[in-house]
């Protein structure tokens, strides 16, 4: 009698150190979050991930960002030889940006409703998201960022509510997604951020105190990962670059 593995399909994430980690790929159909402080490289990683399905893969992939223009995006993405622009005149890749993002109508209104950062819920971009998943075949998608999203709940329980109905609702679209947040500091004293309680998984990027990049997976629901944190590097031409026979020990 054959026994069925109960691990779930992975998908490569283009950086071969980080699949080495990951055992090899991010589970399918998970929401990950990607947390890390200001020019770790969490933007670096999600458009490497999706840049893996659209030219290895042939998958449709969606990147939204309620703070980074598509004009910036592009332009920075260029620098690791990964053209976007010609990705999404494919009809493979779509970018949806703050105040540009449109929903559209579910009605015989002839007016799309645009939303900006500020009046965009929860509940909109899944709308959204579910409408474009079917219209290019997203199997990837990256959500820029968590904070930007749920900034209008102060209150703890209120914003645990919030992110937990948002991977609620991600889950029936089958699509990958990975989340980005903000870190809160590194090593054994910094602070647990709410989603990583909630997400199906947890890949950290953090810039230590002697300038060395450290990446850790401190978790991934029913995959088994090398859950030690270790060096990475961002280099030109190329993006995130993991080493995994190197490891990294925090202060105690």
């Amino acid at each position: 009698m054959t026994v069925q593995s109960t691990q779930p399909r992975k998908l490569p994430t283009g950086i071969e150190g980080l699949d080495v980690l990951l055992g090899g790929g991010l589970p399918e159909k998970r929401t990950i979050l990607v947390l890390g402080g200001p020019g770790s490289g969490k933007s670096i990683l999600c458009t490497q991930f999706l840049k893996e399905g659209l030219e290895k893969y042939n998958e449709g992939t969606i990147y939204v960002s309620l703070d980074y223009s598509k004009k910036a995006f592009t332009h920075d993405m260029l620098q690791f030889g990964w053209d976007f622009e010609t990705y999404e005149k494919n009809g493979r890749f779509l970018f949806l940006e703050g105040a540009a993002i449109r929903r559209l109508p579910q009605t015989t209104a002839s007016v799309d409703a645009v939303y900006t950062p500020d009046d965009l819920t929860l509940e909109d971009l899944v709308d959204l998201l579910s409408l474009h998943i079917e219209k290019i075949g997203a199997k990837r998608v990256v959500i820029d960022d968590l904070t930007a999203l749920t900034f209008r709940f102060p209150d703890d329980v209120q914003r645990r509510g919030a992110i937990l109905s948002l991977i609620e609702a991600l889950s029936p679209l089958d699509v990958t997604t990975v989340i980005i947040s903000e870190a809160l500091g590194y090593g054994i004293g910094r602070g647990i951020n709410t989603e990583e309680y909630l997400s199906d998984g947890v890949i950290g990027m953090y810039l230590l105190k002697d300038g060395t990049r450290a990446i850790q997976i401190s978790k991934m629901r029913g995959v088994q990962v090398d859950n030690k944190p270790h060096p990475y590097n961002i280099v030109d031409k190329v993006g995130i670059e993991v080493y995994p026979t190197e490891t990294i020990f925090s202060e105690k």
